[in-house]
């Protein structure tokens, strides 16, 4: 998960956190939904949160659900993408580079669907392991469309080096903001 670290000149909203998923959703952290029958969570072993905020800047936040292995991980992101996109209204795709084995982006409203509002969502499978960065600003708060990418990056790359059994070290540089 991204802290602080991760993270220079950012406040943490939420302390990154990871849980077994049934203990993630007892404690109010794991969120799965039910997307035509299917459950958002199926096979999910693991689920982390972690959010942040700084003045005149969106919130941004970060998911992560880990699996047993990169075939179960690839089965589920279809459906964990259309659970997590319904969160941006008037969603419209846009590009989300190159990060990881697949990945996804939407920019819409931001979840409060106030009028000139605006959220983003990056969601990304790298491996075993499928994460979704999100961010949502007020309507006084600028945000380009690739704003996300940056920092969902950052997050593929701590994931790619977890998976590598290295000590996750990627981060965004005070100046890359």
């Amino acid at each position: 998960m991204p802290d602080a670290a991760a993270l220079p000149g950012w406040k943490v909203s939420m302390e990154p956190v990871a849980y077994p998923l049934e203990k993630a959703k007892a404690m109010g952290v794991g969120r799965c939904h039910d997307v035509a029958g299917q459950d958002s969570c199926a096979q999910v072993r693991f689920f982390g949160a972690a959010a942040f905020h700084q003045e005149d800047r969106p919130d941004i936040s970060f998911i992560v659900q880990t699996y047993r292995d990169e075939e179960t991980a690839r089965a589920a992101y279809g459906t964990v993408w259309k659970a997590w996109k319904q969160w941006v209204p008037e969603a419209r795709s846009v590009s989300a580079g190159d990060l990881g084995d697949q990945r996804d982006a939407v920019a819409g409203l931001s979840a409060s669907v106030v009028k000139g509002s605006k959220g983003l969502m990056v969601q990304t499978r790298v491996g075993s392991v499928i994460m979704v960065s999100m961010a949502e600003a007020g309507p006084r708060t600028a945000m380009a469309d690739s704003y996300m990418n940056r920092f969902a990056g950052v997050f593929a790359q701590r994931a790619g080096q977890a998976e590598a059994g290295e000590r996750p070290s990627a981060g965004m540089t005070a100046s890359a903001r």
